[in-house]
């Protein structure tokens, strides 16, 4: 220990001697280090950390797979008599439950606001093995008829926040979509919910759905899957077991079903394909989260994009070590001539670059620390009904990355010049003649130069890539006009308001101011075996389409006479407007080659549907959910003619700057009824360019790195072509007292440019194509081999090479032969 505090005290004098080299390779480090910290903070947070609950290996998500016919609601849903049937009749699970998130209007205090809840069975916390921090969790006993209990929990986070950890919150009540429910519980810390991206702030029992969700009761009805099913598997069950184990019961329950009265109508094809539907035991133990999965391929891209930087590096500070060592040559042949070994060499320089790499290692955590916040920041921003519930804080998992990160990082720029310093040659260097270290460095130094010319070039690409595919997103029409547009939602549905309410108020609103999914029936159209027209479907009002700037076509827009409503059979969900628009694209498939305008839809895929809706105009298609997809088949009702009109979003049009308007709109809607919320107001545009965060975080990082790569290329292909031309000024001498004119000598130093540029770009292409597979599914509007790319940014990295290439070469054709005769 005395041995290595000397060596750490001897490299710290070294590096006080050479404040330059001392401060390049630590901000190199830094940059590299601390590049990678941020990006595999969010990396892990996102992707790879498990739910904060009891052995979260155990959990299995049950998702359903085929042909299913019914409503659906999000990814991996069953049906609530389903997950029944599979928690009590099963032998795979120790225990099971089942959630549903959706968004409330929480009152309290005589404040109102939206936040985000989850129906909960009363298995919930047992199964995850979550505890209560204040109070008690739900238990099994809270399963009781549907109604009833009036019960809720809070997360941890929004006690604290929200009610300012107050312990006597318990036992008081808060109005959820108009309903009153006692608290009876705080969970424990840490705890939000199992859907990252989407934190839950109150737990309310799954029975109480048809309060929570007005208008919507589905805890009895098999063709609804909306629910998330959860299993703990038994010790030793696999999740292929599970799965095998769980089928013969699914293909039971799918038998008794096909016999009830919602599939007297349906086609036999069809009801063959739902007798083949599967369950499949799914890993749970990262709960399911839509965030997770637009972030994965994203977030994977980056994390080798800084991998690549730190790289560069290392080949940059490997090369400043190597030129280093030379001027150190006589103190390592000192060394070794009083009776150092080479292993007491090696490791003292060893010490030295993991010295340099923790300090770089330190800086680079506080880099990290102000990265992840201006990224979480600047393209990962809250969302309207609460944050994301990632920290750019760094924990004893970042930690422990950076202190790996740091360690390899230190061996890869560190232990080949320690190899090569240990080999001096005594004799020669004691006299002053240190070329054996000189000339056996040089290729070395060249090996790395074309090494860093490589991953710059490849950097390059992929922010070249990213750029024209955020160029190319941002420069895609939506389908109507943007500018000057401003949007906000509200739902009265959530404040305890009936359907005729609603209906009054969104008509109050419009005169004060001047989307669901289904099976369609076409008429006049052959269906295809198991194919059936499933648009998107749209409830607007009078004058939307011209207030969003969608042409109409060919008929009419909807005006108020619309709103009338047909009753089909004696359920009270059966209802259906009398008028419909379609889009263009909509028309084209299933009216092709006939007039759209007059005909009938109706909606069901049952024979005998009835076609009570008649198309009165066709519009222009428009992008429905992002700028990548294809534009969907649309369809749009009036929505006063919605039998249960629930949350709407109003546009409005000004030739104002729309951020002027909102205070206003807030006021106006709170005039009308001063308990309604109004949430995610923003400008179309704005919306547009948030619906891009993903590709402009990729771009700009990628555009970073990309930079930051060619200047570290630069500096190190500067720096060797300036060393060689140092070493070989007698022969340049020489060459030039001999006749050499200056174009020969810059021609020879380019040539050496010219080569190590060469080998760079010859090994870089091809891995570039190679590898553009890979991030295939992040572009849009151009292949993953490029030409166009490709080849301006092989063209820039030459350039901008050549150029630093250049400016050695021609100090070299400036050399005086009479001074350089006389140089050593």
């Amino acid at each position: 220990m005395i041995t290595l505090w000397n060596d750490i005290r001897y490299a710290l004098r070294g590096f006080r001697r050479t404040p330059l080299f001392t401060t390049v390779a630590i901000l190199s480090l830094a940059f590299g280090i601390g590049a990678n910290t941020a990006i595999f903070s969010l990396l892990d947070q996102v992707l790879l950390r498990l739910l904060p609950v009891k052995q979260p290996e155990q959990l299995t998500l049950l998702t359903m797979k085929g042909d299913f016919i019914g409503s659906n609601w999000g990814m991996n849903a069953l049906s609530f008599p389903m997950y029944q049937d599979f928690k009590d009749n099963n032998h795979v699970f120790s225990g099971m439950f089942c959630r549903f998130p959706t968004q409330t209007s929480m009152g309290y205090g005589g404040h109102t606001e939206l936040i985000n809840a989850e129906l909960v069975s009363g298995t919930y916390f047992p199964v995850l093995g979550i505890g209560a921090y204040l109070g008690r969790t739900f238990t099994a006993q809270d399963d009781g008829p549907p109604g009833a209990p009036p019960l809720a929990m809070l997360s941890y986070s929004f006690w604290r926040n929200r009610f300012s950890s107050n312990p006597a919150i318990l036992g008081k009540k808060i109005i959820i979509n108009g309903r009153a429910l006692t608290i009876i519980g705080v969970a424990q810390p840490g705890f939000d919910g199992v859907e990252l991206g989407r934190p839950t702030k109150v737990f309310v029992p799954i029975m109480m759905k048809a309060q929570i969700t007005p208008n919507w009761d589905a805890l009895k009805d098999r063709r609804s899957r909306w629910v998330n099913a959860f299993g703990r598997l038994k010790p030793g069950i696999s999740y292929a077991q599970a799965t095998a184990s769980l089928q013969p019961f699914m293909h039971s329950m799918l038998e008794l079903e096909v016999t009830q009265a919602a599939f007297r109508n349906v086609a036999p094809f069809d009801r063959q394909q739902f007798l083949k539907c599967t369950i499949e035991a799914l890993p749970g133990s990262q709960g399911r989260s839509y965030l997770r999965q637009s972030l994965a391929t994203p977030l994977w891209v980056l994390i080798a994009l800084t991998g690549t930087v730190l790289l560069l590096a290392c080949a940059n500070l490997a090369n400043l070590l190597l030129a280093r060592s030379t001027t150190r040559a006589r103190e390592f042949a000192i060394r070794l001539a009083i009776g150092a070994g080479r292993a007491r060499v090696i490791r003292q320089l060893l010490v030295e670059s993991i010295l340099l790499s923790a300090l770089g290692a330190v800086l680079g955590l506080l880099l990290a620390f102000w990265a992840d916040r201006f990224l979480l920041n600047a393209y990962l921003p809250s969302e309207s009904t609460g944050d994301l519930a990632i920290s750019s804080l760094p924990d004893f998992r970042v930690l422990a990355f950076t202190l790996i990160v740091m360690l390899v990082t230190a061996l890869l720029f560190g232990l080949i010049p320690a190899l090569q310093s240990s080999r001096s040659e005594i004799a020669p260097t004691l006299k002053n003649q240190a070329g054996s270290v000189v000339a056996g460095n040089v290729p070395l130094r060249k090996a790395l130069v074309a090494l860093q010319v490589t991953l710059s070039l490849l950097l390059l690409i992929g922010a070249g890539l990213f750029m024209r595919t955020l160029a190319n997103l941002r420069n895609l029409h939506p389908g109507f006009n943007p500018e000057h547009l401003l949007g906000f939602e509200i739902d009265p549905s959530l404040n305890g308001y009936t359907a005729e309410r609603s209906k009054i108020f969104y008509n109050r609103l419009t005169d004060e101011l001047r989307a669901w999914e289904s099976s369609m029936t076409v008429q006049g159209y052959t269906v295809k075996a198991g194919e059936h027209p499933l648009p998107y479907m749209n409830s607007v009002s009078p004058d939307y389409f011209s207030t969003m700037g969608i042409p109409v076509l060919a008929g009419r827009d909807f005006t108020r006479k619309d709103t009338e409503e047909i009753k089909h059979g004696p359920d009270a969900d059966d209802w259906s407007p009398t008028t419909i628009l379609i889009n263009e694209k909509f028309a084209k498939k299933y009216f092709k080659g006939r007039n759209p305008i007059g005909m009938h839809l109706g909606f069901g895929s049952d024979p005998g549907t009835k076609t009570d809706m008649e198309v009165i105009g066709v519009v222009a298609d428009v992008k429905y959910n992002n700028l990548r997809d294809e534009t969907p088949v649309q369809a749009y009702t009036p929505y006063l003619a919605s039998h249960f009109p629930l949350g709407m979003t109003v546009y409005v049009r000004t030739t104002l700057e729309p951020e002027q308007l909102m205070p206003m709109l807030r006021h106006k809607v709170q005039q009308l009824d001063a308990n309604i919320p109004v949430y995610a107001m923003r400008t179309t545009e704005a919306q547009i360019g948030q619906s891009l965060r993903t590709e402009r975080l990729v771009a700009s990082l990628s555009s970073i790195f990309g930079i930051l790569a060619t200047l570290l290329a630069v500096v190190g292909l500067y720096g060797v072509m300036a060393y060689t031309v140092a070493r070989r000024t007698r022969e340049i001498g020489i060459r030039m007292a001999l006749g050499a004119l200056q174009g020969n000598v810059l021609w020879m130093v380019m040539k050496e440019v010219a080569l190590l540029i060469g080998l760079g770009a010859i090994v870089g292409v091809p891995l570039a194509i190679g590898l553009s597979r890979f991030v295939q599914s992040q572009l849009y509007g151009l292949p993953a081999n490029d030409p166009l790319t490709l080849a301006a940014a092989t063209i820039t990295l030459v350039a901008v090479a050549g150029l630093a290439g250049f400016v050695p070469a021609v100090r070299a054709s400036r050399i005086d032969p009479t001074r350089a005769l006389r140089y050593e």
